[in-house]
């Protein structure tokens, strides 16, 4: 496999993760307006909070551990292997990510019900999308 080949997987892997966290969180949003009995206005402000903030935190935070992915995957030695797509520390970071997913929509009504834990998916899930962007872009050289 080629470095090019790793990094599109890589982005196309933050893509879908991200669309899926959206995805979950919308089912989440659907939850609080059926179950808790949350109001429109409430679900529609936390879904607009929810992708501004997955937007900003996206573009200014996740795109500069995106960057420094794919950098690290230009400075790996050929050949290169799917099991390097990322880092090892992240590895031991995805199912701790996972396992506060679970708490978060156990424990919903100590956070404010799902529409607070559907934004929180849908605000991740927004910068995944964004930063995802991040493995595809050409960076621009200093000389340019």
């Amino acid at each position: 496999m080629n470095k090019n080949s790793l990094i599109s997987i890589a982005g196309g892997f933050w893509c879908v993760v991200g669309l899926f966290l959206v995805v979950r969180g919308f089912g989440m949003y659907q939850l609080a307006g059926q179950e808790q009995h949350s109001t429109q206005i409430a679900i529609v402000l936390s879904g607009i909070i929810a992708a501004m903030i997955g937007l900003v935190k996206g573009k200014f935070v996740l795109s500069k551990t995106a960057r420094k992915n794919k950098t690290r995957i230009h400075e790996l030695e050929d050949p290169v292997h799917i099991h390097q797509i990322f880092a090892k520390p992240f590895y031991f970071l995805i199912p701790m990510m996972m396992g506060l997913g679970i708490l978060l929509r156990s424990y919903n009504e100590y956070l404010g019900g799902y529409v607070v834990v559907a934004a929180i998916y849908c605000g991740v899930g927004m910068a995944l999308i964004v930063s995802s962007r991040a493995y595809w872009v050409t960076e621009p050289t200093e000389n340019s």
